[in-house]
């Protein structure tokens, strides 16, 4: 699943990584890629990475919408295998 990792780092969606680790984003990259193996559907994996980031990084600081959550989704369920 390295391709989850790429596609959330390049999206950075909390602008961290300029100054952070490498694997800054590690736990949520997990959570999403289960979440990939139980779906199938943009809007149901939309939702769950959304809430994904809210969990680990409070609203004040994850201020990305859902429907950006939900081109992410789209471009991890292309990808998928």
């Amino acid at each position: 699943m390295d391709f989850v990792k790429r596609i959330i780092d390049e999206w950075d969606p909390i602008d961290l990584l300029s100054h952070a680790p490498d694997d800054e984003y590690h736990s949520e990259i997990e959570e999403i890629g289960h979440l990939l193996h139980m779906t199938d559907d943009s809007v149901e994996l939309a939702e769950g990475i959304f809430n994904v980031f809210v969990e680990s990084f409070g609203k004040d600081t994850f201020n990305k919408s859902k429907e950006e959550c939900k081109h992410i989704a789209q471009i991890l369920l292309s990808l998928k295998c």
